[in-house]
């Protein structure tokens, strides 16, 4: 078994997580809960890559995997960065979403900011922290053991968004609206080179920080947050998008750099 995993690190991780997954959010889907109980699914990534680092080395591997949730002195840009940066592509797309469609923004509505902090904490710990131990933690280290970064980001990011496909069958989840609205293959694809996106440039956040999945995680929990916050269906679904558009231009700028660094880079520590 240690072996399988070692040869086939990202395939094991998208198994398991999905198997996981599917067992989290079983009860919603056969309505014993609400669907607010989905985002419990996403502690399944990250289950996953603790359970497979016990499998591939044992308890010196799970330590060494917590261990890049305690690596925080990267330097105040970076938590800057983590924290801040997903406003940008989000706010710009407002902006060109509205100018392109000819729908007026309106920000009367935007609540006070202090209001979304516990949104922005939640999604820190049940997004980044629940999904960022199994994605960048266990497969983009594994993965980056045989390929460069950017290819290791891309494998990850094509994993993470077939992980999501279930949420795309559940009713009353916001993904299966989309997907009633759209048809299933458009938002999936739309959401899809998102994520994609998105894996880029956690990615390259999480090399750049000696392998943090702390840094990673807020950087993961704030996009989601200010989504959220900003309401990025503000403008009806150009403004959707043409952010998804942008999270590919940000994604092409940071592959350039993300190509050339070593495979080695996220070797850190505590």
């Amino acid at each position: 078994m240690a072996d399988l995993v070692r040869r086939h690190p990202a395939l094991s991780l998208l198994v398991l997580a999905m198997i996981f997954g599917a067992v989290l959010i079983a009860p919603v889907a056969f309505g014993l809960l609400p669907p607010a109980f989905l985002q419990l699914g996403a502690a399944s990534a990250s289950a996953a890559g603790l359970v497979l680092a016990a499998v591939e080395g044992g308890r010196g591997a799970v330590v060494d995997l917590l261990r890049r949730g305690l690596i925080w002195r990267v330097g105040a840009r970076w938590w800057a960065f983590a924290f801040l940066f997903p406003i940008v592509p989000t706010v710009v797309a407002l902006y060109l979403g509205s100018a392109i469609g000819h729908r007026p923004l309106d920000w009367s509505g935007l609540p006070p900011f202090w209001q979304g902090i516990p949104s922005l904490i939640f999604l820190i710990v049940a997004a980044g922290i629940g999904e960022e131990y199994g994605w960048r933690g266990f497969g983009v280290t594994r993965v980056q053991r045989r390929h460069d970064p950017l290819v290791a980001s891309l494998i990850i990011g094509a994993c993470h968004a077939v992980w999501h496909l279930p949420l795309f069958l559940v009713e009353g989840e916001a993904y299966q609206g989309l997907a009633a609205q759209h048809g299933l293959p458009v938002a999936f694809l739309g959401f899809s080179a998102m994520v994609v996106a998105s894996a880029v440039q956690f990615s390259w956040l999480f090399n750049r920080t000696r392998g943090s999945v702390l840094l990673v995680a807020v950087f993961h929990g704030a996009t989601n947050a200010w989504n959220g916050y900003l309401d990025i269906f503000r403008v009806g679904m150009t403004g959707v998008v043409v952010y998804i558009a942008l999270m590919g231009v940000v994604a092409a700028v940071l592959a350039r750099d993300l190509r050339r660094l070593p495979p080695d880079l996220t070797a850190g520590s505590a």
